[in-house]
């Protein structure tokens, strides 16, 4: 006798010869014509075979209780019917529903088994809002969404919540991205301003990545590397910086290993670092101490002379080659007649003093170490600026946090499996 299984196939099979005779060009046909009889026969009978095989899988009980989230027993109390939104369209199943006395809340142990989210929406169309979504406004998704695949439809608002409850589920579940590193390792971090209902607040970024000792150098070749990103908007900056030393630790070939420390010269990124990052070596970002020198040319011979221009030349291939030395001795000779000139000579020389081990480029290129903080300007940039920051954007700070903790998550790895993120993040 044939099984549930075998019928279920054999209809299957039958609709399918079925709308392959019925549809199957008899004549001369476009590959646009082609394709879309392609696309209904999959709409139609994949749909259907979907149904089947989801309907042989729900409305089953083990028994009459199951264990609630509060640890008090639920018992059945009847069959639930939800329209479930999947990969190859809308379909109506039946799954039992329990009722806790304890907690006096109800639910429907299938809909956490599947990993169902908002909309009763699976882990396949929740992943593919997600990919959207981190690159794209709310509001773009459900058309680009229908664009690719008709069957998945959905309004804006649903794709809010799944959006959140990834990004919820990444943030308490971060994955492990990279094993140890081979090329010497670095970490920054840095923030940049993000627009919200209450005006701009601080979002903070940070990004670990191996540094190739024969890599391009410049700001474009820094943030082209391979990095991993990190970001909060509603986390304190300490917070932040230790998790970023966090993966740097694991991530360590050794102990003994050290990891380059990049910093703005900031004093909460110094002291975080001593905190949370043994073995470090701390570098006073190249391009934010370019601007210093910057300040100071123009302060001293004007801005935009060729004389500024001269001593700016200089003093960065004297920082290179020989260390700050030169440079605080440059400075120190320096003898303005103004009071701003004064003021500018009194507070770089200080930003300077301050800094002078984390200015010894010339050993730090020699090691192979990066000296630029292109890698998080760019991570500030990409993580931030390209997706919070669009026009009449204004964010909530705690729903913005999910998304930019799942932005974060595929920018790492763009290949990332986002379905294992529909589950509770103990799962992950």
């Amino acid at each position: 006798m044939p099984t549930d299984r075998d019928q279920a196939i054999e209809e299957v099979v039958s609709q399918v010869r079925e709308r392959l005779q019925q549809d199957w060009p008899r004549g001369e046909a476009d590959i646009t014509e082609i394709e879309e009889i392609a696309f209904r026969i999959e709409r139609e009978v994949l749909n259907e075979m979907v149904q089947k095989m989801v309907r042989q899988q729900t409305g089953k009980r083990t028994g009459n209780r199951v264990v609630c989230s509060c640890g008090g027993l639920a018992d059945y109390r009847k069959q639930s019917q939800i329209v479930m939104v999947s990969a190859f369209g809308r379909m109506r199943i039946q799954r039992a529903h329990f009722y806790c006395s304890k907690c006096r809340s109800g639910s429907c142990p299938q809909d956490d088994k599947w990993g169902l989210g908002p909309g009763y929406s699976t882990p396949t169309v929740q992943s593919a809002v997600g990919y959207l979504a981190v690159r794209m406004p709310y509001t773009q998704v459900p058309g680009t969404l229908r664009q690719l695949r008709p069957q998945m439809y959905l309004g804006v608002k649903i794709v809010e919540k799944i959006v959140h409850r990834l990004g919820r589920h990444v943030r308490l579940g971060p994955p492990k991205e990279f094993a140890p590193a081979v090329h010497p390792l670095a970490v920054a971090v840095d923030g940049t301003m993000l627009p919200t209902r209450n005006g701009y607040k601080e979002a903070r970024c940070a990004v670990i990545y191996e540094v190739n000792p024969q890599a391009d150098r410049s700001r474009a070749g820094e943030a082209s590397l391979q990095k991993e990103y990190l970001g909060t908007i509603t986390g304190s900056r300490q917070e932040l910086v230790q998790r970023a030393c966090a993966r740097a630790e694991a991530r360590r070939p050794s102990p003994e290993t050290p990891v380059v420390a990049l910093g703005d010269g900031a004093h909460w990124i110094w002291s975080n670092y001593r905190e949370y990052l043994p073995n470090r070596v701390e570098i006073l970002d190249w391009f934010h101490v370019c601007e210093h020198l910057g300040t100071v040319a123009a302060a001293w011979y004007g801005e935009g002379t060729k004389e500024a221009g001269n001593w700016l030349t200089r003093m960065e291939a004297e920082l290179q080659g020989n260390g700050p030395e030169p440079l605080l001795r440059s400075i120190k000779a320096w003898r303005p007649q103004t009071k701003a000139g004064k003021e500018v000579r009194r507070r770089e020389l200080n930003y300077f003093r301050k800094n002078l081990a984390r200015m010894e480029y010339a050993n730090f290129l020699a090691e192979g170490y990066p000296i630029g903080s292109g890698a998080v300007e760019g991570a500030c940039k990409h993580l931030v600026g390209d997706r919070f920051k669009g026009s009449g954007m204004r964010w909530n700070k705690p729903t913005a946090e999910e998304l930019l903790h799942l932005r974060a998550a595929v920018l790492t790895d763009p290949e990332k499996d986002l379905r294992k993120y529909a589950h509770a993040p103990t799962m992950v």
